[in-house]
């Protein structure tokens, strides 16, 4: 028993050797197989980060894997990864390791693999990278140390295959594939049922997204014959979306070329299952709904592929006399018909012919038809596309589910156009014929996007080759009003060639409720905010040249009535532009010039002139925020002030200014100016008389000053405060700190009682009219500090004591004792 045990134990101890031993020995002999079998058929760049081979996965056979392999193409292709692959693996037959000569694959395991297809305008492809035949190895000429391939198992996890053609602006994705591929080896033919999804399909023309959100899935018997490079299908089903086409047909590659003919049909001939086609996304959209009615999908791809030639296509989808109505729903779609055609022999997708026809749909009383004919849509697009119909939004409301959207409102119109893409580049609207007319009525629309509803009353819509015309636009939202009229221009270049779009609009109201407007788009969380804080900056759209000449009879903004808004505002140059919109408010008038512009960095750049006629002191100040920064003291203010201010700066993202950016210049001129119990004057009452300064009287001035880097600079200027000339000058820094000087000259007879009694003691003070004395305020905007500067006034009253005589001084001298100290203490 013992002896039993130990041959068991050794027994055990030679195979896990053997299976530790078998992956390090034949390592290096299979990385020179892989790598030589690589270097004679492509012409590219091959590299993979390791190979390795294991007994416990995949026994009593060997797994070989590679892992983080890429292939890169050479030339103009150097720096494009062709293929990366982040496993692929292989079972392999240990005697095959033992053998010097062909080693076969006959499965392959990949997952997270990313392929990459690229065809240039010049029409070079980085897919071609196989070596010519007479540069690759021949059969005759191998040495016996290479690979086969008879693959009877393929299994794909986790791969992405993007197509791009530069020329014809052409991109195809198939992502997150999966494939299960099994089969059945007869020579060089293999039988494979094949079972594959592909999570997404997008096909994109032309930056435009025809397909998108659509799932592809097959199962199919596939026989591939590798011989003769030839692949037929036998009972084949393919799925788009939910959406079966039963496929029949071959295709093969005998050299450079490919030939296709196959076949596609939908099994069933019903509108309900044609619906399946409807990307899963929105498919949520078509619960409940009951269909009747008859419908198609078919095709078929015949002929050969090989550079610029492509094979022939015909597809039709049609639909005959259908309804659909959702469960509960009071109306329906009825009379529903579809024909509809894509065609094109073998060439180019020049050749390429899209026809739709018969395309009807009714609700009640209510038709709408329309129609498609396009050619030639690579070199120079012909369309023939037609509509017409009167669609009731209201009882479109009662047919299909709007969730939370509120639609009602009544459509009436038709349109036609037809001509060539080049008569547009050309703007040869002689060769272009376009024609319809549109009204509107009685429309109402609510949707979670917006807080109040629009509503438009009427509207007129007339569309020639050249213009679009609109007419009796009448709208309202909240307590706004809106008459609209004017024409836009050069529509066709701009919806097919996105040129500019050029329009003339004029825009009239009785009121205009401009913070409701402001907060109009519903905010996206459930945080409140106040009607300034909804402010965001906005772009504006760089392909615009439009002109309202607006007229709003009155308007509210933050609490200010605005009356009399007159001017024009123009979209142009990627920049909102005002010229000579004037407005009367704060009892005043208002003329405004400028421009908004925004950037990369969504901080918008202003560039702005203003003028200001007779505002209410009060009323500016709680309604301009430059006035709160600058001038705090308005809060204590009343009066008028007229203002030319020309500024220019950046907002943040909220709208707000950013001070540290403004620069400009202007002047402030006041009217009955008048300070009511400021905290700053109260700190000069120790030399002019109280009564002077309850309530400080300014005569009227005119201030120059300038903007830099957001600190304001004032230049001096003479006025009277409290009936005492005063030169002022200073600055406000933008860290809201002032550095501000107020040099006074003081009537004798308005100095406080203390100072007049003083001086009536001095010899000479009887020449002193007028005192200068300088008030120095500086420190926090808010909280300012107040000092006096009394060295003009000691130097005047020295100059005229000392033009006294020693008489008088002696007489003097014992009267002002300590009231010179009080003075000038």
């Amino acid at each position: 028993m013992k002896k039993a045990l130990l041959i068991l134990v050794g027994i055990v101890a030679v195979l896990m050797a053997t299976a530790i031993i078998i992956p390090i020995a034949f390592k290096g002999p299979l990385m020179e197989k892989v790598k030589k079998t690589i270097n004679q058929n492509l012409n590219a760049t091959v590299e993979f980060d390791n190979l390795s081979l294991s007994l416990f996965k995949s026994f009593p056979k060997v797994q070989a894997e590679i892992t983080g392999l890429t292939v890169t193409g050479k030339d103009c292709f150097a720096n494009d990864t062709l293929v990366s692959i982040g496993s692929l693996a292989t079972n392999l037959s240990l005697s095959d390791l033992f053998k010097s000569d062909d080693l076969k694959i006959s499965s392959l395991q990949v997952s997270g693999s990313r392929i990459f297809l690229l065809s240039t305008t010049d029409g070079q492809v980085n897919w071609d990278i196989a070596l010519p035949d007479d540069a690759a190895q021949s059969p005759e000429e191998e040495t016996g140390d290479a690979l086969t391939i008879s693959l009877q198992e393929i299994i794909i996890r986790d791969m992405s295959l993007t197509y791009k053609d530069d020329e014809t602006t052409t991109l195809l994705k198939l992502l997150n594939t999966n494939i299960d591929a099994t089969g059945q080896v007869e020579g060089t033919v293999t039988k494979f049922n094949l079972d594959g999804e592909v999570g997404e399909f997008i096909l994109e023309y032309d930056s435009v997204q025809y397909i998108a959100n659509t799932v592809l899935k097959a199962k199919s018997e596939l026989t591939a014959d590798y011989d003769k490079m030839s692949f037929v299908f036998g009972e084949s089903t393919l799925f788009l979306n939910a959406l079966p086409l039963d496929v029949s047909g071959r295709f093969e590659m005998p050299s450079d070329s490919m030939y296709f003919d196959i076949l596609f049909k939908q099994p069933q001939s019903n509108f309900e299952t044609l619906l399946a086609m409807v990307p899963e996304d929105y498919q949520n959209y078509l619960k409940d709904v009951k269909t009747t009615g008859e419908a198609g999908f078919e095709g078929q791809i015949k002929g050969w592929y090989y550079e610029e030639d492509y094979p022939g296509i015909q597809t039709r989808m049609f639909i005959k006399n259908a309804t659909l109505q959702y469960a509960g729903s009071p109306e329906k779609v009825e009379q529903i018909s579809l024909e509809t055609s894509i065609s094109k022999p073998q060439g180019g997708f020049d050749l390429l012919v899209v026809d739709v026809s018969n395309a009807h749909a009714q609700i009640r009383e209510n038709p709408v038809d329309m129609s498609l004919h396009l050619t030639h849509p690579m070199t120079d697009p012909y369309f023939d596309a037609t509509f017409s119909g009167k669609i009731d939004f209201t009882r479109l409301a009662d047919v299909i589910p709007m969730d939370s959207m509120e639609l009602r409102g009544l459509l009436d119109g038709k349109l036609a156009i037809k001509g060539k893409m080049s008569a547009i580049e050309k703007q040869d609207f002689t060769n272009i014929s376009s024609n319809g007319a549109f009204n509107f009525r009685n429309f109402y629309i609510l949707t979670p996007q917006i807080t109040r509803p629009v509503e438009i009353s009427s509207g007129n819509v007339a569309i020639s080759n050249t213009e679009i015309n609109l007419s009796q636009l009448a709208a309202k939202t909240g307590q706004s009003d809106f008459q609209l009229n004017g024409k836009l221009s050069n529509y066709l270049p701009y919806f097919f060639l996105n040129k500019t779009l050029k329009g003339e609009f004029n825009l009239k109201s009785n009121y205009v409720n401009f913070d409701e407007l402001a907060s109009l788009m519903a905010e996206t969380d459930s945080a409140t905010t106040t009607s300034s804080d909804s402010l965001i900056a906005f772009q504006v759209p760089g392909n615009l040249d439009l002109v309202f000449r607006s007229q709003i009879n009155r308007a509210s903004f933050d609490r200010m009535d605005i009356r009399n808004i007159d001017g024009l505002i123009l979209v142009k140059d990627q920049a909102l532009q005002l010229k000579k919109l004037n407005m009367d408010m704060l009892q005043g008038q208002l003329t405004v010039d400028g421009a908004y512009k925004n950037n990369k960095t969504n901080k918008p750049e202003f560039d702005f002139n203003l003028a200001i006629n007779s505002f209410q002191i009060p009323a500016a100040y709680q309604s301009f925020s430059m006035m709160q920064r600058y001038m705090p003291i308005a809060a204590h203010s009343q009066g008028n002030i007229s203002s030319q201010l020309k500024f220019k700066g950046q907002m943040d993202e909220k709208l707000n200014i950013i001070a540290s950016s403004l620069s400009g210049n202007g002047f402030l001129n006041t009217q009955n100016l008048q300070i009511l119990d400021s905290p700053t004057f109260d700190q000069i009452r120790n030399f002019i008389k109280k009564e002077k300064l309850k309530n400080v009287k300014i005569d009227d001035f005119t201030s120059n000053f300038r903007l830099e880097n957001g600190n304001l600079l004032v230049d001096p200027f003479n006025t009277k405060i409290a009936d005492q000339e005063v030169t002022v000058q200073g600055k406000v820094l933008v860290d809201r700190t002032l550095d501000l000087n107020m040099d006074f000259k003081v009537n004798k007879d308005d100095l406080n009682a203390d100072i007049n009694k003083t001086l009536g003691f001095l010899p000479g003070s009887e020449n002193i009219q007028l005192l200068d004395i300088s008030v120095v305020v500086s420190g926090e905007l808010t909280q300012p500090k107040v000092s006096l500067d009394l060295s003009k006034a000691r130097k005047q009253i020295e100059e005229e004591v000392k033009k006294s005589t020693k008489e008088q001084l002696d007489k003097s001298v014992k009267k002002i004792g300590n009231e010179l100290k009080k003075l000038f203490n």
